[in-house]
């Protein structure tokens, strides 16, 4: 995919992200945000949202306060040009990291830790201009012996989280809520599963040797752990609305069909789950999930979701 309004020395969008996030962090050209950032640009996270390049230069600084030797190892990059000059890029992360500076994770612990990030840029004249981040927090917050019940807590107590429709528009973005049914039955069954429970779907819509990366840093192998992950969420959020803000599906020859999909679930914690005995809290689920298909069937897929600010959710609302 040639890339019109960018410097001539990116071949396509996914060089483009991959260099400037090598570029900036391993190469610590943090200088480079301002070049590569539109100074207005919003920066989204299920935990917390900010505007202006100056918000990620002082967010980039306190990450490798805490973890300075950070890598960001690019897994994929699932693009699309959704009009013209105009990209999305979503861009899978893995992350292997020391805490070695006091931070959002307390005192350095020396523990190295390994974690997945996806991230969704919309990218316009040589810039990012808008982006949806997604951490495994409950991941990195296990690896370094600290209770992601425990962080949620403390994370609604230091910045109260916002009601639902203030969440669910979070996370859209110019394309607003995509018509599901329009985008196929790969999209639909995640509506099923998520909306409806409908989990006998897991059993036809994956492979028998699924591999999956879910939140806590976990890997799935098989139906029997892909269906022990779904009985938690759903237990503890047994229905909702489900809604698709940014949706890509990639097929290229020599590579297997690639989906990414930025969605939430607006939802009440209405049973004991992963989340402990239910609490009647309104929650919004805000994920970015990357899949590799044959056919319409799952057979690698990644969900990332902020654990962490899930529980902040709930925990504000046992505290009001």
């Amino acid at each position: 995919m040639s890339l019109s309004g960018f410097d001539k020395r990116f071949d396509d969008l996914r060089d483009y992200i991959l260099k400037i996030t090598e570029w900036i962090w391993e190469g610590r050209g943090i200088d480079l945000i301002r070049d590569y950032y539109a100074e207005d640009c919003p920066v989204k996270t299920p935990a917390g949202a900010f505007s202006g390049v100056e918000g990620v230069i002082r967010g980039t600084l306190e990450t490798l306060q805490e973890f300075p030797d950070r890598t960001l190892l690019g897994e994929d990059v699932i693009d699309s040009e959704d009009a013209p000059g105009t990209y999305y890029s979503s861009h899978r992360i893995f992350s292997h990291m020391t805490h070695q500076g006091h931070g959002a994770f307390g005192a350095p612990t020396g523990v190295r830790a390994g974690v997945m990030t996806v991230a969704d840029c919309l990218c316009r004249g040589d810039r990012i201009v808008d982006e949806w981040l997604v951490r495994d927090q409950a991941g990195l917050a296990l690896q370094l012996g600290h209770s992601p019940e425990a962080m949620g807590q403390a994370l609604a107590e230091k910045a109260p989280m916002p009601g639902r429709e203030a969440l669910v528009d979070r996370w859209r973005g110019p394309e607003g809520d995509l018509d599901i049914e329009a985008l196929g039955p790969v999209a639909e069954r995640y509506r099923d599963l998520w909306q409806h429970g409908r989990l006998e779907r897991l059993r036809t819509g994956y492979d028998r040797a699924i591999d999956a990366k879910v939140p806590g840093a976990r890997t799935l192998r098989g139906h029997d752990d892909l269906e022990r992950f779904w009985f938690g969420y759903k237990a503890a959020f047994p229905a909702g609305t489900f809604r698709i803000h940014h949706w890509i599906d990639r097929e290229e020859a020599g590579s297997p069909r690639r989906i990414a999909l930025r969605w939430s679930l607006e939802t009440a914690h209405q049973g004991g789950g992963v989340f402990g005995p239910a609490s009647g809290a309104p929650v919004v689920l805000l994920g970015i999930t990357h899949a590799e298909l044959r056919g319409d069937v799952v057979v690698r897929e990644w969900h990332q979701l902020d654990e962490i600010a899930i529980h902040a959710q709930i925990a504000q609302h046992r505290s009001s």
